[in-house]
């Protein structure tokens, strides 16, 4: 048995070489690697070029720019494997990730194997990723497991490529969340399906100082891709449950409930790094979805997102500023650092409370913000408040965080803010 490793490469210097030795570590010696070089301007041909002449096994296509799923196509179209798996070319395997593919292949006779796979960060491997690890366990996963839906990521996943031929499964070109078209459209052909509890797979997260990734990008055209995506996913649920005769409306509110989460949790949550009508899109797409959602998955939203108030989002920053739910409010120091790390939360509905002591030397930028206020007596407007002598630089999830944790005496809550800046907040 062959497996064909699939992996598209756009400006990717930065970790493609660590991706390829990735590769020619796996303990399985019977795979190919297709590189699909989509138009890169950097200098991953010339190191797509060294890889290849060192094993024959690694072989580039170079292609104008078309875009990521474009990439993966062309690969999956060029691969010869009896099993195809995609690697982006900022991830890694694990060495023995395609030898676990291949035995639980072997052994389940399944079209689709799905490992385990952790999240990777400055070098160092995190926490697994949950959802995986649960599909993984199971011996035989059917069609229409709910969670599936919560394990998109296109790396931890092995598909026999004549079952995605038969069936013309491709990417499609939405550009944001085509990971979790495909996978579902694999799924929904009736795929036989079966886990391996191994570890496959490292998810890399990429650091602020790193740059993120287009898909960490809140804008007008990837929520405008993401929209496209899950109706694709939704209406191809709704046929595949009438081919097999079922009905479940649970499980096409799962995928509502999905669609909302992802835009509150990657879209809304950068509130203020939106342009204005990326925000605008991003309310008019949420108001647009609730209506449609259950009482139950409203309830289930709402406590998964509990200082967002998501029964009425904000379509602008001014919205936002008006309604807040926490205030930190400074008495003495705030240095530009640690106000920028502020504007930088995942929490949004939130306002910066100033003393003119506290406000002296920071950018007049700053003070154009719709939810930062300087008086010497502030009155504070959030239902939970945060007081703090001096401001530290905060973690961009503290505010998250200290609004689940609930009220805190001021000693405890600065203790509080401390802890949480010496570990990395997990939505």
């Amino acid at each position: 048995m062959t497996i064909s490793v699939i992996i598209p490469a756009y400006n990717s210097a930065a970790f493609l070489a660590q991706t390829l030795d990735s590769l020619l570590a796996q303990k399985l010696q019977a795979w190919e690697a297709v590189v699909v070089d989509d138009g890169s301007t950097d200098n991953t041909g010339d190191i797509l070029a060294r890889y290849c002449e060192k094993d024959s096994r690694i072989r580039c296509i170079k292609q104008k720019n078309a875009g990521v799923s474009a990439a993966r196509n062309r690969g999956l179209e060029e691969a010869t494997g009896d099993y195809v798996v995609f690697l982006d070319a900022d991830d890694l395997y694990e060495p023995d990730a395609l030898c676990a593919f291949a035995e639980a292949a072997k052994r389940s006779g399944a079209d689709i194997i799905l490992g385990r796979l952790r999240f990777f960060e400055n070098g160092k491997k995190g926490a697994f990723h949950a959802a995986a690890d649960t599909l993984a366990a199971c011996g035989t996963i059917e069609t229409f497991d709910k969670r599936l839906l919560w394990n998109f990521l296109v790396c931890n996943k092995c598909y026999r490529r004549s079952l995605l031929n038969e069936q013309s499964v491709r990417f499609p070109a939405s550009g944001f969340s085509e990971e979790g078209a495909f996978f579902m459209d694999a799924v929904y052909t009736g795929a036989r399906m079966a886990g391996t509890t191994k570890s496959v797979a490292l998810y890399r997260r990429h650091t602020a100082q790193e740059g993120a990734s287009v898909s960490q990008t809140a804008n007008e055209k990837n929520l405008q891709s993401l929209e496209v995506s899950m109706r694709h996913i939704y209406d191809a649920a709704v046929i595949a449950l009438q081919k097999a005769e079922k009905q479940d409306e649970d499980y096409l509110q799962e995928i509502l409930y999905k669609h909302l989460h992802i835009l509150a949790s990657q879209f809304y949550r950068a509130l203020w790094h939106m342009p204005a009508d990326a925000a605008a899109l991003c309310a008019e797409q949420m108001r647009a979805l609730l209506p449609r959602l259950d009482e139950a998955h409203i309830a289930l939203l709402c406590g998964q997102h509990p200082d967002l108030n998501l029964t009425a989002p904000c379509a602008t920053k001014a919205e936002a500023a008006a309604h807040p739910t926490v205030s930190v409010a400074v008495s003495r120091r705030c240095s530009p650092q640690a106000a920028a790390a502020l504007l930088a939360q995942t929490c949004p509905l939130f306002e910066l409370l100033l003393t003119p002591r506290a406000a002296k030397g920071l950018p007049a930028l700053l003070f154009s913000m719709p939810n930062v206020h300087v008086d010497e007596t502030p009155s504070p407007a959030g239902g939970k408040v945060l007081r703090l002598r001096k401001l530290p630089v905060l973690d961009p999830g503290a505010l998250q965080t200290l609004f689940r944790i609930g009220p805190l005496p001021a000693g405890l809550a600065v203790r509080a803010v401390n802890l949480l800046l010496k570990r990395r907040h997990k939505t």
